[in-house]
């Protein structure tokens, strides 16, 4: 996996969210449609924390992303879309932060 991301103190919810090498084009460098998505694709390799307010931005980041693509959500982008969107939802409503680490 090349960029893993953690809640912090989950308990019992959805903990864990990655995008693999083959999955990184759900990240834009646009960062005026997608600044939080451009954010996560320049600290990539480095150790970026999400506050809850920036999860909930990147998860409706994260839906723009799979409308603007031709297969929307049928697309390649789909499964991680998924993953990440349940992670993101999950900080926001529960007040987490979420740690990352990249590869």
């Amino acid at each position: 996996m090349a960029f893993d991301l953690y809640l912090d103190d989950a308990g019992p919810r959805m903990r864990h969210a990655w995008i693999d090498t083959n999955e990184e084009a759900i990240l834009s460098p646009d960062s005026r449609r997608y600044p939080q998505l451009a954010r996560l694709l320049s600290e990539f390799y480095g150790a970026p924390r999400i506050s809850p307010g920036q999860a909930a931005a990147l998860m409706q980041e994260v839906i723009g992303r799979l409308l603007d693509e031709p297969d929307g959500a049928e697309g390649p982008l789909a499964e991680v879309g998924l993953r990440l969107i349940l992670l993101f939802d999950q900080a926001q409503r529960h007040g987490l932060h979420i740690q990352c680490e990249g590869d």
